[in-house]
């Protein structure tokens, strides 16, 4: 009897498990896995306030090549040095006065692209957003602050 139910409880456990992988399979979008914010600012303040940062601290400097040249497409890419690896974000407005950011995806130790989010264990994952957090979003924050008194 009690190797019925653990066999009952397995299947179901592992039925789960599936139906989720299954769904994550199929994640919508082109930037399905980015962290994102929504900051109550207007995109070109936003993108500002990015650039501004990258360009106040030498760590995340970028070399030539890396800008967005494409103002067609529906994000605005903005790459960052972050520790010596690639990282991608975007911006979208969300209104006239709102703007998503997001960080996508990173460069890793073998310097190829990993989507936060997915591709970094889930330890590695929550350090990196993190540091994500308190080293350019903090810092464009209080740029944006700064520029909207």
């Amino acid at each position: 009897m009690k190797k019925k139910y653990f066999y009952i409880i397995g299947g179901l456990l592992l039925f789960v498990f599936l139906f989720y992988k299954l769904g994550s399979a199929f994640a919508p979008g082109s930037y399905a896995y980015s962290e994102q914010y929504e900051l109550n600012y207007p995109e070109k303040k936003v993108i500002e306030a990015a650039e501004k940062v990258r360009e106040q601290n030498i760590y995340l400097h970028i070399g030539e090549g890396w800008e967005d040249k494409d103002s067609t497409d529906y994000w605005h890419h903005i790459y960052f040095n972050f520790h010596n690896r690639m990282l991608l974000t975007w911006t979208r407005p969300n209104g006239e006065n709102s703007t998503t950011f997001a960080f996508v995806r990173m460069q890793d130790e073998n310097s190829e692209w990993k989507d936060l989010n997915n591709d970094f264990g889930y330890f590695d994952n929550r350090k990196i957003k993190e540091a994500l957090e308190e080293e350019i979003l903090a810092k464009m924050k209080i740029e944006l602050e700064k520029n909207s008194k």
